[in-house]
């Protein structure tokens, strides 16, 4: 997914507004950032990629003055104290991967928590006309509803929110932006891009963190890539490439089907002749799966593939689905993981029946469980870590860990690669293709359409309904955003 290729208006040589030197932290024995020093020159975009458990995150709340670094200084401009208060007043915000919104507040309520024109006794109506305004601006025809609770609301349109949040700042200087687009579709990530756009024309600095490399280059004016908590290098986004930046992340440079296919060795059954594992048959065509099967949901984001997981999942009218299932939510913070637990714990949560005899849970089949699967998918942190110590995508693989391990015979999974870098996406297709190689079925939505080419087969939603099923060459990019957008016939067409 890319914007319109970004003509950088500022250069390194830019005055610098925020800088950071030599900082470094810790958490217990992880040292998340090491001998840090970068700038954030005015009116620039600097871009920041790096794999999970990098230390990008570490590296945006400690600008954005939310943790003090153990050593080295951030300063604004002149040298000065560095904290959450004079980043605040400085006009610095950030916008948080794993969003920072109130789920049981209203749209309106959330501005007026960090808004500080929404104050008196008429901060309700001030609030609703900041947060409607700004969304209006940013998101043309977002179709967010200012006086609907957060929690009623889907991904995407938190992630609008939590972005719009952000830009109701009054003097804003700096905004800061850690996976920006993860949850948004490609109409609306364009109007993101032409906005920031047009807030740097006019001075404000961004930092901008994303796995999306292609946005990265499109957007950027400099671009750091950080490894193990440093900063390895610093280039111009019009003088590198995707398989330059990758290549000093240290990873592999491509996630492709052929990666998959080489890293996949047991065979694969004959799907055709087996039965079904789940099955929908009111959404104009029967969506089925069968046993050792992967089938994609695409289409625009928020025309029914999440809501087509969640009646599998709940076996709700009109669903056939196995007994025996497994399911990774689209927002891990509030349906995901459990925040007092430990990465272990987390993982195996799922498995009880299967680690217990006489109802007792084994100490010993719980621990070799999350061992295998940590090794299995390269878990940074280890088992017995917090899971809030690990990045995101390392939380992300835990998930998904945590529904293989399981004995469910039908895994479904919503956008589960949201917020992880290429080479864990790598051993997350390549953990489905072995894993259906075994029989299991595997339904799985993603945002990003280009992802789908990793399926058997594909179904494409619009306006809750299917629209299509694509199969083998046919699962394109271009195919899929094509009949996203076809006429209600193509429904007829493809039941006949």
């Amino acid at each position: 997914m890319t914007s319109a290729m970004h003509t950088p208006g500022h250069s390194a040589a830019a005055p610098p507004l925020l800088t950071a030197t030599n900082v470094s932290k810790r958490y217990g024995k992880t040292a998340a950032l090491t001998g840090i020093d970068i700038t954030v020159g005015a009116g620039e975009i600097l871009g920041l990629v790096g794999h999970n458990g990098a230390g990008k995150s570490t590296l945006m709340r400690v600008l954005a003055g939310r943790e003090a670094p153990d050593q080295g200084s951030v300063t604004w401009r002149t040298p000065g104290p560095w904290n959450q208060r004079t980043a605040a007043a400085a006009g610095v915000r950030m916008v948080y991967q794993e969003l920072a919104l109130c789920p049981d507040l209203t749209v309106a309520e959330n501005i007026a928590l960090s808004d500080a024109a929404a104050r008196g006794w008429r901060w309700r109506r001030a609030a609703e006309r900041r947060v409607a305004q700004t969304l209006d601006d940013v998101f043309p025809g977002h179709g967010i509803d200012i006086v609907r609770r957060v929690v009623d609301l889907s991904m995407a349109q938190r992630q609008m929110l939590e972005i719009a949040r952000a830009l109701c700042t009054d003097d804003l200087s700096v905004l800061i932006l850690d996976e920006p687009t993860e949850s948004l579709s490609v109409d609306a990530t364009r109007q993101l891009y032409a906005h920031l756009r047009s807030l740097t024309a006019r001075g404000v600095s961004m930092v901008l963190i994303s796995h999306r490399m292609q946005e990265v280059l499109a957007n950027a004016d400099r671009i750091a890539v950080m490894k193990d908590g440093r900063i390895v290098e610093v280039t111009g986004a019009a003088v590198t490439s995707e398989d330059a930046l990758l290549a000093t992340m240290g990873g592999d440079v491509h996630a492709d089907t052929s990666t998959v296919r080489r890293v996949t060795s047991a065979p694969r059954p004959d799907v055709r002749a087996e039965g079904t594992l789940a099955r929908l048959d009111d959404l104009g065509v029967e969506l089925h799966v069968r046993p050792g099967e992967v089938v994609g949901l695409a289409g625009l984001a928020g025309h029914g593939q999440d809501a087509a997981l969640r009646r599998l999942w709940a076996n709700s009218r009109g669903a056939t689905v196995a007994k025996r299932r497994a399911y990774v939510p689209g927002d891990r913070q509030t349906s995901g993981i459990f925040p007092l637990w430990s990465v272990a714990e987390n993982l195996t949560v799922a498995s009880a029946r299967q680690l217990s005899t006489a109802g007792v849970v084994r100490s010993g089949r719980k621990s070799a469980l999350a061992g295998e699967w940590v090794q299995r998918l390269n878990i940074k942190g280890g088992a017995r870590s917090p899971i809030t110590a690990l990045s995101g995508g390392n939380q992300q693989k835990v998930l998904v860990a945590r529904a293989f391990a399981t004995d469910a015979a039908l895994v479904l999974l919503d956008d589960p690669f949201r917020g992880v870098d290429v080479t864990t996406k790598n051993e997350l297709y390549a953990l489905m293709r072995v894993e259906a190689s075994r029989g299991r079925s595997v339904i799985w939505y993603s945002t990003e359409n280009s992802e789908m080419a990793h399926c058997d087969r594909v179904y494409v939603f619009r306006s809750g309904r299917i629209v299509s099923e694509l199969r083998g060459d046919e699962i394109t990019e271009d195919r899929i955003i094509a009949d996203s957008f076809g006429t209600d016939d193509r429904i007829e067409e493809i039941a006949r």
